[in-house]
């Protein structure tokens, strides 16, 4: 039996403190139809090694399979007359803005283009020098979902904080706008990391000049789309099922 034609790209990435496996449970609640369909590519930060090294993670029939950072020109190439959508959760919005792909739509999931809460990301990249697991684990709880790990990659963990201090990704994200692509953003009026505040100051404006709003999730913390996926697919599953 002929399989499917992939209709378009998914390109995901993942926040501080976790790695392309926080998307599992949102895909496995996508209709079959759109799973055959799409071809999902996550970008590894490469936090948990033995679970995967830094690049890209392209899901192959339900299993991530790695490839070198440089594979993305490629793919690009490769799937260049399908839509390019991407998802990026927290820290990993931004991140997607950093590559050179012509977006059809971005989807921000309690992500930011800037971090304004300077006094506490201090705090943690100072206890983070002493004690990262500890940081990470206390993170983690805060975020809502524990991701399990065995190593780290403690250097890339803290040049990431460190990297939040100075982040600005405005001009990333308006380049992308200006070529096309269509913003959509969602957060949560209990995010302990990226408050609903900081959401309203990166989105609300551009969001504005597209006319839509910010979609506020009343009781969702900041990861819990890696525990409860379903609260988030009925509003994403309309922008993931159009092409």
């Amino acid at each position: 039996m002929k399989q499917p034609e992939i209709s378009q790209v998914l390109l995901m990435a993942h926040g501080w403190g976790y790695n392309h496996r926080f998307f599992n449970a949102l895909l496995d609640t996508l209709p079959k139809h759109t799973r055959e369909t799409t071809l999902f590519v996550c970008f590894e930060a490469g936090y948990f090694p033995e679970q995967g090294k830094q690049g890209l993670m392209i899901n192959i029939q339900g299993e991530w399979v790695h490839h070198p950072a440089e594979a993305l020109h490629s793919l690009v190439l490769a799937q260049a007359n399908v839509p390019w959508l991407g998802l990026g959760h927290s820290l990993g919005f931004s991140k997607l803005l950093d590559f050179s792909v012509r977006w059809h739509s971005l989807y921000s999931l309690h992500g930011f283009t800037r971090f304004t809460n300077n006094r506490v990301l201090a705090r943690m990249i100072r206890k983070a020098e002493e004690n990262m697991p500890e940081v990470l684990a206390d993170f983690h709880k805060r975020c809502g979902h524990i991701a399990p790990w065995s190593t780290l990659d403690e250097r890339a963990l803290l040049a990431d904080l460190i990297g939040m201090q100075t982040l600005s990704a405005e001009q990333e994200l308006q380049h992308a706008l200006s070529h096309g692509a269509e913003l959509y953003a969602w957060a949560s009026s209990v995010d302990q990391i990226v408050p609903l505040a900081l959401a309203q100051a990166c989105f609300d404006n551009t969001l504005k000049l597209q006319g839509r709003t910010l979609f506020i999730l009343p009781s969702e913390e900041h990861a819990s789309i890696a525990n409860a996926p379903a609260r988030y697919t009925d509003a994403l599953l309309p922008f993931l099922s159009q092409h």
